[in-house]
């Protein structure tokens, strides 16, 4: 081996010794730990629950009943307008052919009509009666029950005989009690002073005030 050969072993030798020294000169090692403490942060939700009470509201409507003082009827009616009196009797017969009770309402209590009217067949011709010569009479019906005044209705004369529809208001029939009726239809003449009756008719009909 020449001399340069052995210097660089030597050179080599040096050099690992000392990295050896180095490298052995601490054992200990270091660990560092991080130890990161995670703090779980709850988080608590409140859920308010908002409960809605339906509320129903009936309204209640009362229609009060207006009450007048004093006596109210239903119906407010009067008698008819009486004859001029003293009444002139002029009856023939034959005037008054028929009478008939028409539109007839049966009571709730099953006893009799509770409402009515009658039709008359009659001649109610009456050309010059009045005194003055050749003056036509005024003709008309007058219906009496039980004596009352109930019903009047112009009609005008005519040579042949007609047909008559008179109407009895109910108010009218509300003063009397149940039961028989007696019932008048006078034919007459209306005049100045007095007048005069040409026919007349009765009869009887079951009444129910209920």
């Amino acid at each position: 081996m020449n001399r340069y050969r052995s210097t660089v072993l030597v050179l080599a030798l040096a050099i690992m010794l000392a990295g050896c020294n180095g490298i052995g000169g601490s054992d200990a090692t270091t660990t560092t730990e991080t130890t990161t403490s995670a703090s779980p942060s709850t988080s608590s939700t409140s859920t308010t629950a908002t409960t809605t009470s339906a509320t129903t509201t009936t309204t209640a409507t009362t229609t009060a009943g207006t009450t007048t003082a004093g006596t109210t009827t239903a119906q407010s009616w009067s008698p008819p307008k009486a004859p001029n009196a003293p009444i002139d009797n002029k009856r023939e017969p034959g005037r008054i052919k028929k009478v008939t009770f028409t539109n007839k309402v049966e009571a709730k209590s099953g006893n009799g009509y509770s409402d009515f009217d009658v039709e008359v067949v009659a001649n109610t011709s009456m050309p010059g009666v009045d005194p003055e010569p050749l003056v036509d009479g005024d003709p008309y019906f007058l219906v009496r029950i039980n004596g009352e005044r109930v019903a009047r209705a112009g009609v005008r004369f005519q040579h042949d005989e007609g047909t008559h529809g008179i109407e009895i208001e109910k108010a009218a029939l509300q003063q009397f009690n149940s039961g028989t009726l007696n019932v008048e239809v006078l034919l007459l003449d209306r005049d100045k002073q007095t007048d005069d009756i040409y026919g007349k008719w009765t009869g009887t009909i079951q009444y129910g005030s209920q």
